[in-house]
Parts: C-alpha cells; structure tokens; sequence
C-alpha cells in the first residue's frame, strides 16, 4: 500500500499514525509540509530509520520550504516523477492529513 502524509509531524499525528499503521511492503511519500520530517537532528529521524516501510520526501517541497541544506543524508529524495513511479505501483493509497 502507499500512504501519503501532507501535515508537519511538529502540528499533526498523521505522521506517527501512519508509521504505526504501515508494514514492511508499504511506502510512504512525505510532501507538502511533512517534508520537515527531514530536517536534520529531529526527533521523527529515528522513528523514519527504524520504520518497516520505505520512506521517500518529495524534493521539490524540500526546496520550496528552503530546506535543502538543513536535510538529514539518511531520508530518501524523490521528484514528481518518482512519485508518479511509486504510485503506479500501488493498487490502493490511503492518504494520511
């Protein structure tokens, strides 16, 4: 399954549900203000690290919020193609708000 998180982990539990919620054979795609996520030295780091899921940031919210120098190395970046990619390869999306 792929879950989608649009909502600051600093103002939403969408992204702790959704973490909870997801298994080893799903992906998640942060964009909008979720990308925060990413901010390097957070306290989400740990919990994206040790998630079943594979997780991926959209590139072009990381850059639209300035964020691209304050990134952690460890997060996985993907631009819209990559996200059109991820998307077709699930039959079924829940969308985490």
């Amino acid at each position: 399954m792929l879950h989608t998180v649009t909502s600051s982990p600093f103002s939403s539990q969408s992204l702790l549900d959704c973490l909870n919620f997801s298994h080893c054979d799903d992906e998640i795609i942060l964009y909008q203000d979720a990308v925060i996520a990413a901010v390097d030295e957070n306290i989400w780091l740990e919990q994206i690290k040790n998630s079943q899921a594979k997780i991926y940031f959209l590139n072009e919210d990381i850059i639209a919020r300035g964020l691209m120098n304050k990134i952690s190395n460890l997060i996985n970046i993907i631009d819209y193609q990559g996200f059109v990619d991820i998307s077709s390869r699930h039959e079924s999306q829940l969308h985490w708000n």
